[in-house]
């Protein structure tokens, strides 16, 4: 049994038991092997674009203001220095995040 008789066997089965209808993964499009139209897979793509940049973001800020309230903590005369700092590379973060969503969503668009 060859792979694309394996998935046409599953989809089959998988509609017949759950009644299910899966408008991206349709008979005819197994057989001949398309298996994602090029605009689901730009949707797909930006969706997964924009949860990782969120994502990367959130955890670059996180690793930038844990040492920063830490600094601040040990030396309390330098926290205003050690703020406007940390402020600067988190917009800087942000700027990257933002620039990154805005690919995704011209990804989205096309």
């Amino acid at each position: 049994m060859t792979k694309r008789t394996a998935t046409t066997l599953l989809i089959q089965t998988l509609r017949r038991s759950w009644s299910l209808d899966f408008p991206i993964l349709s008979y005819n499009q197994t057989i001949t092997g398309n298996l994602m139209e090029p605009t689901a897979l730009a949707f797909l793509g930006a969706g997964l674009g924009a949860g990782l940049v969120a994502l990367g973001a959130g955890l670059g800020i996180g690793k930038l203001a844990g040492p920063a309230m830490e600094g601040s903590a040990r030396q309390p005369e330098a926290a205003g220095d050690i703020r406007t700092s940390m402020i600067i590379a988190a917009a800087l973060i942000e700027g990257v995040a933002l620039f990154g969503l805005v690919i995704c969503i011209i990804l989205a668009t096309k």
